[in-house]
């Protein structure tokens, strides 16, 4: 089993601006995860505005953690994100979308993620639910490529499963096949994994498809994702 740390980076966005200048660098082919080319943790500060620009056939996963997130396209689609909540995107040729944070008190927070889907040439479509962040000590799966289990279905096989996780308390993931990776990213709190310890927005880059233990030395909020490997162009 191959493990790789990746120590925390910020990145917190107070004016309109390109969102990809805040990106991490698994944006970059070398450093991405298989179809997982951005896993991005963002701050929106009160009444501050993103710009994000994605190349064509890209599927785009906002989760909102705090606050509210207002968003219109270039094809004149709008709404509204709120904390707790998980929206998917298959983004056509040339959209373009604002983020924009409407609370003149609050921050936005927000996790997104940018997916290969296993096909390209898909029409730009948005899906919206509720996000279970609170699923105590076991796994809630929100995100998969069949929409099993009630969960929100993407254009690429991929799951990501979420668990709140208390002090003391032990998770496994569950053993994957061939040919996937997985990531787990700690959106706070502190967990012991593979021999490594994860703080908060630290992540673990897992290749191989046997299981492993997490185990919280503080209340965590844990995102497990199982993604293909494949040279994905």
């Amino acid at each position: 089993m191959e493990v790789t740390l990746h120590r925390s980076g910020k990145y917190s966005i107070s004016e309109k601006a390109s969102f990809l200048n805040h990106c991490d660098t698994h944006l970059s082919k070398p450093n991405r995860l298989g179809a997982l080319c951005l896993l991005n943790e963002t701050e929106i500060e009160p009444l501050g505005s993103c710009e994000v620009n994605p190349h064509c056939d890209i599927g785009i996963v906002t989760i909102v953690t705090h606050g509210l997130l207002e968003h219109k396209d270039t094809d004149g689609s709008r709404g509204v994100i709120k904390a707790g909540q998980i929206q998917y995107i298959t983004a056509g040729d040339n959209l373009r979308l604002l983020e924009h944070n409407p609370s003149a008190i609050e921050k936005t927070k927000l996790l997104q993620l940018w997916i290969i889907p296993r096909k390209k040439g898909f029409m730009t479509r948005y899906e919206q639910r509720n996000c279970d962040m609170d699923r105590f000590n076991r796994w809630a799966l929100i995100i998969s490529g069949n929409g099993r289990k009630n969960s929100l279905r993407v254009e690429q096989d991929v799951t990501i499963r979420v668990s709140h996780l208390f002090m003391g308390h032990t998770l496994v993931s569950d053993p994957t096949q061939v040919g996937y990776g997985r990531l787990l990213f700690v959106l706070d709190g502190e967990v012991n994994a593979c021999g490594h310890t994860l703080r908060g927005r630290d992540e673990l880059h897992v290749i191989g498809d046997e299981a492993f233990e997490i185990t919280a030395n503080r209340d965590a909020h844990l995102f497990l994702i199982d993604v293909p490997m494949s040279d994905f162009e």
